[in-house]
């Protein structure tokens, strides 16, 4: 037996294909694939060509993706894997779910993700699952890498307004491709620039700490995701429940910092716990 862990989301996809002992056979990550984001041909062009780069073919894939909670997601990522692997199982998860069972497995505890997106996934303490935040960029996301260039975007821009210091909202628009900072407005009209370019300034804000208004900056967002910890650690109902995070913003040693809570590492990776989720359903199908 061949299991195909995928784990999905705003900025890169992640497969992993193990054998029945769980030795690794292939281990590789292509573009984003959320399509809600990038759009359904981007992310259709990411699965196909991880799937093209896999050394055999899988007879069971857990996919989790970012947006695959909503019905219409979850049925275009199935589409699109049956397309290409025909002969296979395909089970579709959100991508903050597989992430959890990597993470923590079925234990009372929270996971915060914060990559592009930020959210929280719980258990309870009768190992009922349950989600704080995760409501997307636009409406949510508090604390994410795309909060956080958005920030910096809107800091870009007020310095313009006000003729102040340029070389912040320079390195902005340099690393989105733009002459200027006021092209942002068009470009991201446009669709030049979109949520992963500007989750992607996210590296270019950290860089710049702790001078403003990359200072301001990372505390609100730390403050964020602090928050969505213990509105869910509270839900758990249990003290001392086990934390532990996930995504380039959560787990950088700057923001865990920030963030200013005790974390343990997470036991294995997103596309880990696809693969053990792969494994369990096979083992016991529902």
């Amino acid at each position: 037996m061949r299991y195909l862990g995928i784990d999905g989301g705003g900025s890169k996809t992640t497969f992993l294909l193990v054998d029945e002992y769980y030795n690794e056979l292939s281990h590789m990550q292509t573009g984003p694939s959320n399509w809600l984001s990038v759009g359904a041909d981007a992310a259709k062009a990411s699965i196909s060509e991880g799937i093209a780069l896999l050394s055999e073919q899988p007879n069971v894939v857990c996919a989790g993706f970012a947006g695959a909670a909503r019905p219409e997601s979850s049925t275009f990522y199935k589409e699109v894997l049956q397309s290409l692997l025909p002969g296979a199982t395909i089970i579709i998860e959100s991508d903050a779910f597989i992430a959890s069972i990597g993470a923590i497995g079925i234990d009372p505890g929270v996971l915060l993700i914060a990559g592009t997106g930020s959210i929280v996934i719980g258990r309870d303490k009768d190992r009922s699952m349950f989600r704080v935040g995760g409501w997307g960029p636009y409406f949510g996301d508090e604390g994410s890498g795309f909060w956080i260039g958005r920030e910096a975007v809107r800091a870009a821009l007020r310095s313009k307004d006000s003729q102040g210091p340029t070389e912040f909202a320079d390195r902005v628009a340099q690393s989105l491709g733009l002459k200027s900072i006021a092209e942002i407005v068009a470009a991201w009209a446009t669709g030049k620039v979109g949520v992963p370019e500007i989750a992607g300034l996210f590296p270019d804000v950290i860089s710049t700490y702790p001078a403003e208004p990359a200072n301001r900056i990372l505390d609100e967002a730390a403050s964020h995701l602090r928050s969505l910890v213990e509105v869910a650690s509270k839900r758990v109902g249990m003290d001392d429940c086990r934390r532990s995070l996930s995504g380039s913003v959560a787990a950088h040693p700057i923001m865990r910092r920030l963030i200013g809570l005790t974390f343990e590492e997470p036991r294995h990776s997103p596309e880990w716990g696809a693969v053990i989720w792969a494994r369990q359903h096979f083992a016991n199908p529902l």
